[in-house]
């Protein structure tokens, strides 16, 4: 959970250090309403609830890349 980022964003921190795929990011759990169903993909990491969506997708929705690792 990022606490004080109130908008959509990522957390291109932890993507780098779990080597994830260039086109997915991290979206908080509470950000999915954003997004159609077929865009979310669940995601958790310790304990932490997140979905992977297309960059794409998160780009359309004006998501902005933060570099968090939690």
């Amino acid at each position: 959970m990022s606490f004080g980022h109130n908008y959509l964003h990522s957390h291109s921190g932890l993507e780098r250090e779990l080597k994830f795929p260039k086109d997915k990011v991290l979206i908080d759990k509470k950000y999915g309403d954003k997004f159609e169903d077929a865009f979310l993909k669940p995601f958790s990491h310790k304990g932490v609830d997140y979905y992977k969506v297309n960059i794409y997708e998160f780009w359309k929705k004006g998501g902005v890349f933060v570099n968090l690792s939690s």
